[in-house]
Order: structure tokens, then C-alpha cells, then sequence
């Protein structure tokens, strides 16, 4: 497998890992009320800490995968959060969960076919690390993923808060 290909991936991967790590991290409370409503649980169920906790391996996750000597496993974390993500977008759709995630720092979706479309291309993370080389020197790696995750995190937030971008390029209404 071509090393840009590995590169891709893995700076893709990172960037939803590392967006959707810094959004729990800021707001915990928002996926903790959606999880809550998903598993009907009783007494105080998923808290910001639980969330917190989650957010934490994201964002190693992410880091990992930046890193050349942790690259493998990285891709098995971002495989592994993969299948969770998939797994709370299924029961999303199934419950009909209609609480707000605040995945990505997005405030108006339920978990749903997003989440479940971004669980399954992360599910693939691993397989894509196992069968790719390592012919670029660990410097030459770090500097090409660590600018794809910058690019891709901003590109993401970008996207998920498309509604405030257009607001701010509207032209302003004239004043009398």
C-alpha cells in the first residue's frame, strides 16, 4: 500500500478523533443527556466525567495515530471507538433517540447515520495500518499527519458549524 494512502487515513482518522475529543472535553453535559436518553438509565447514569473519560482516549487516540512508533496502536484504538460510535448511531436509530449529541460540537443532531457512518470508515483504520508500510522516516510521518489533522480538524469544524459560517459571510443589513 502506497505511504499517502496510510497518511490519509490516518490524518482523517485523527481529525474526527481529535474534534469530537476537544467537543466532549468542552461539553460533556450534551452527549451525556443524549446516552442517558438512549439507555433509559436510572439514577445518575452517564455524568461529565464518564464523558470526560471518553473524550481523554479520543484525544490519545488521535495523538497516537501521529506518531510513528504508536501508530498501531492508535489504529486499534480509533478501530475500537469506531465500533462504539457505530454501535450508539444503531441504537440511536433504533430507540429514536431525539436528544441532541453535540458530536463534533455540532449541537442539532441525534446519534444516528452519522455516527454510524463515521464509526464504520474508523473500523477500517486498523486494517489500512496493518497492511501499509512504515518507508517514511518517524520526522517525515509526524510532520505529514500532524499537518493532515490540523487541516482535517479545521476543514470538520468548519462543516459542522456550516450554519454560523454562512451567517458571518452574509452581508450585513444596511442601516438607516
Amino acid at each position: 500500500m502506497n505511504d499517502s494512502v496510510l497518511v490519509v487515513v490516518n490524518s482523517a482518522a485523527a481529525s474526527v478523533l481529535f474534534v469530537a475529543g476537544v467537543a466532549k472535553t468542552v461539553s460533556p453535559a450534551q452527549l451525556g443527556r443524549a446516552l442517558n436518553a438512549l439507555f433509559r438509565t436510572s439514577g445518575k447514569g452517564f455524568t461529565g466525567r464518564h464523558v470526560r473519560v471518553f473524550a481523554a482516549v479520543e484525544l490519545l487516540a488521535a495523538l497516537s495515530l501521529t506518531a510513528a512508533p504508536a501508530r498501531q496502536a492508535g489504529a486499534s484504538a480509533a478501530g475500537v471507538l469506531g465500533v462504539s460510535f457505530a454501535l450508539a448511531g444503531v441504537m440511536g436509530m433504533v430507540r429514536g433517540g431525539g436528544t441532541a449529541c453535540g458530536c463534533l460540537g455540532a449541537a442539532g443532531r441525534p446519534l444516528g447515520w452519522i455516527n454510524v457512518l463515521a464509526g464504520a470508515l474508523l473500523t477500517a483504520v486498523p486494517a489500512v495500518n496493518r497492511t501499509a508500510g512504515s518507508g517514511d522516516p518517524a520526522g517525515a510521518y509526524f510532520f505529514q499527519v500532524g499537518t493532515g489533522l490540523a487541516c482535517g480538524a479545521l476543514l470538520l469544524c468548519l462543516w459542522a458549524h456550516r450554519g454560523l459560517v454562512k451567517d458571518l459571510t452574509r452581508p450585513l443589513p444596511a442601516s438607516r
